[in-house]
This record gives structure tokens, sequence and C-alpha cells, in this order.
């Protein structure tokens, strides 16, 4: 049976990935099966400078299920080009990278080398705060969003896809700022 698939310009063997945050950036997960089974991993948040995430506690049990603050904790893009990327290339499988920042100038700084790394796409992490703008999430408004994804476009030839949060009263705009920066695909958490 052919499973292939081809998502916002990436060729993937199946439609089979992991949520990025949820798989790191594979190696905890490859000593319990082939991760040449997957069509795609999409990594772990990774950032142009290391971050060490919110401190402990980070994750709380509740009634429904879990919560959890990381702080998108990693090693920065320097460490997953050296040391990560290389470990992911034993896999027949995409590999598509979760970029996430604080500033518009970050994310910029961070997908132009995320271009010149043999990855086959970028998931746009705009549930990120942004500094400069108090805070907020990138993706809370329909101008942020396009900023953002306008400004990425101009230094990524890579497929790029856009994670969105739900946490807004109305998606469909925000969807559209998407389309309207140029990005090949939109998600929401």
């Amino acid at each position: 049976m052919n499973t292939k698939i081809n998502f916002a310009g990436i060729e993937m063997k199946n439609p089979v990935t992991v949520a990025s945050g949820t798989f790191g950036y594979g190696r905890e997960f490859a000593q319990f099966f082939d991760l040449s089974k997957l069509g795609a991993i999409i990594t772990k948040g990774t950032s142009l400078k290391p971050k060490s995430g919110n401190k402990p506690s980070r994750v709380c049990e509740t009634a429904s299920g879990m919560l959890n603050s990381i702080g998108l904790q990693n090693p920065g893009i320097e460490y997953f080009a050296q040391n990560d990327l290389p470990f992911l290339k034993k896999f027949d499988t995409a590999i598509i990278v979760n970029a996430c920042g604080s500033s518009i100038e970050e994310y910029v700084e961070l997908c132009k080398i995320l271009n010149t790394l043999e990855i086959d796409g970028v998931e746009l992490n705009l549930s990120c705060p942004n500094v400069k703008a108090g805070c907020m999430a990138f993706g809370n408004t329909y101008e942020g969003v396009k900023q953002v994804t306008l400004a990425v476009r101009k230094v990524l030839d890579k497929p790029l896809i856009v994670k969105l949060t739900p946490n807004v009263t109305d998606i469909a705009s925000i969807a559209r700022a998407v389309e309207d920066g140029g990005a090949d695909r939109s998600i929401s958490n």
C-alpha cells in the first residue's frame, strides 16, 4: 500500500509524525522503535541560543490529564546542528525543525541558519512570547503572525509550516495571516 504524502512541500513516505515538543530530538525513543518508520520527525523547539527553560516544577497532574510549562528548554541551534541533526540523519524520515524565538529578529537569524542545514522543513512556533511586545505571543494577532511569517519567508527557501496557538477568538483570521505572510501551511496546537 502506498502511503506517501506531500505535506506543505515536504515529501513523506507516510502521514505519521510526532508532535513538536513531545519527542525531543528522537534519541529517547530510538531505543524503543525504528524512527525510520515515521513519515517525519518534528523536533522539540529549537532557538538561536540555548534556553534553560522554566524552573521546576514544570509538570502538574490534573484530574483531566496534565499541564506543563517547560519554557522551551533546548540546547540551541549550534548544538542541534552539530549533535542532534547528524543523529536524525541516520533515519529514513523527513526532519522538520520547530523554530522558536522571542523577537522577529531572532526568528529571522535562526531561519537563516536552518536554511543552510540539511532538513526538510521548518515549523515556526508562534506560541512563543514576543519580548518586544510585552511578552504577548506572536500568534495572538493577525499583524503579529503576518509580520513574523513575512520576515522568515524572505530568508527561508525550505517549506514553512506555522504552528498557531488555539488561544485566540478567531483562528481563521490568524490562519489567513499565515497565508498572507507566505507560509506553506498552518496548524494549531
